[in-house]
């Protein structure tokens, strides 16, 4: 062998030994002939484990009739190029990757084997299928946007229409202008969702504290839910304790309650029942809003405070809502500093909601 054609080996054998992918050579029949340092630490084989063996020893039963496949292809001199797949390991385990085969030559032109070069994709898998994720979740949440606004601008619109044209007699204005009011509240309410939904994703929520008595903050919050209570015809148990001092953003906190109130007004049916209570103990301030309503599925639970849950979970055209509300409320209540549960016993069963506000912050605030 000349000179030029040893370094040209070594090179070739410096690169195969260095390279990150797995690069296997094989015989017709599918037996291993070589096996890099890549392929023992992708596939946990080391090369005098493999050479000899069979190449189906990586992979999976399900899967041996891609390897009859791939060798009908190299037989005939072509190439299998970036073939995703599912191979398996030593222990047993699998990844995912992409194979490359090519023939091997002899220097009649013979095709005497093949040389496979493996990679393992299940990261880039696994990027592609949250990317995936995200724009289906998108299409639904647009899907869902799009029915939510369509309904209280119909009724604005169509009002508003009557009124230009006169064809509400005096009498009924008052409750023309009501009905225009209520909707613009909820096409109201649903922008500063997406708003605040837009700001927690990009870290511009900012807190401006104060010391305040979340008793009275609770008793607002309960005064301002009454009448949905009441035209639905729930009944509403109360339990606010006297008295209880935390430093929070007064604002942001009724929002926490007030998205837990009309969610527990939302999913509760006619005839049931709302309990609201509000205490401290220890070092923390209490807030538990329990309903007897549809309650959660053990599987649903876990996703419950995700974005858009509502809107996957396809309960938003029938309750309504894009399912921002309790994602909204428990990063305010971590804003806080503080903390968010959800219990269930079960779909039917109703459920309860609980944050927990560290009082220590007052503590603190008192001393400065």
């Amino acid at each position: 062998m000349s000179l030029s054609l040893e370094n040209s080996a070594a090179r070739l054998a410096a690169i195969i030994a260095s390279s990150d992918d797995a690069i296997v050579s094989k015989d017709l029949n599918g037996y291993v002939i070589s096996w890099n340092a890549a392929a023992e630490r992708m596939f946990g084989w080391t090369a005098d484990e493999v050479i000899g063996k069979s190449i189906t020893i990586i992979i999976p039963s399900d899967r041996r009739s891609e390897e009859d496949y791939v060798l009908s292809q190299i037989r005939q001199g072509i190439v299998v190029d970036h073939f995703e797949t599912v191979r398996q390991r030593k222990d047993g385990s699998t990844l995912n990757v992409s194979v490359t085969i090519s023939p091997i030559h002899a220097p009649d032109g013979t095709v005497i084997g093949a040389s496979k070069i493996a990679r393992d994709i299940t990261a880039q898998l696994r990027m592609r299928q949250a990317a995936e994720e995200a724009s289906r979740l998108k299409d639904e949440f647009l899907a869902t946007l799009s029915h939510e606004l369509r309904t209280p601008l119909n009724t604005v619109l169509g009002y508003a229409a009557m009124l230009q044209k006169g064809t509400i007699s005096t009498s009924d204005w008052p409750k023309a202008i009501e009905v225009i009011h209520r909707n613009a509240q909820v096409l109201t309410d649903l922008v500063g969702d997406i708003l605040d939904s837009s700001r927690v994703v990009t870290g511009k929520i900012r807190l401006a504290t104060e010391q305040m008595d979340l008793s009275n903050l609770a008793n607002e919050a309960i005064e301002n839910i009454r009448p949905s209570v009441a035209a639905k015809g729930l009944e509403f148990d109360v339990c606010i304790e006297r008295g209880i001092e935390i430093v929070a953003d007064r604002d942001r906190l009724r929002q926490v309650m007030w998205n837990l109130l009309t969610n527990a007004v939302k999913f509760t049916p006619v005839g049931g029942r709302i309990e609201m209570r509000a205490w401290a103990q220890d070092s923390s301030a209490h807030i538990a809003v329990r309903d007897t309503g549809i309650g959660v599925s053990a599987a649903a639970l876990p996703h419950i405070f995700k974005r858009f849950w509502q809107a996957e979970s396809g309960n938003s055209h029938e309750h309504g809502g894009l399912g921002l509300g309790l994602a909204l409320a428990k990063h305010l209540t971590e804003l806080h500093g503080g903390s968010i549960a959800a219990e269930s016993a079960g779909e039917g069963k109703g459920a309860e909601f609980r944050v927990t506000l560290p009082l220590r912050m007052a503590e603190v605030a008192k001393t400065r």
